[in-house]
């Protein structure tokens, strides 16, 4: 269970390494609602791209999260 404004080291398998400050969780524990505090989200299309500052969600089994 992720602790709630609390800040994570986030490794995910497409969108690389970042760190999110996470402020949800899906009641069914699929999806993670944050805001990334630095570090950028890659993807494959420019329109999906985050960076500091920005509000992303991820799916919780792509991502290995390490707290800060």
């Amino acid at each position: 269970m992720l602790e709630m404004n609390q800040i994570y080291l986030v490794n995910h398998q497409r969108k690389g390494t970042f760190m999110l400050r996470i402020i949800s969780e899906s009641d069914d524990g699929v999806w993670v609602t944050g805001y990334i505090v630095s570090g950028k989200a890659k993807s494959i299309l420019r329109y999906n791209k985050y960076e500091a500052g920005e509000k992303i969600t991820v799916r919780k089994s792509f991502c290995k999260f390490t707290k800060q």
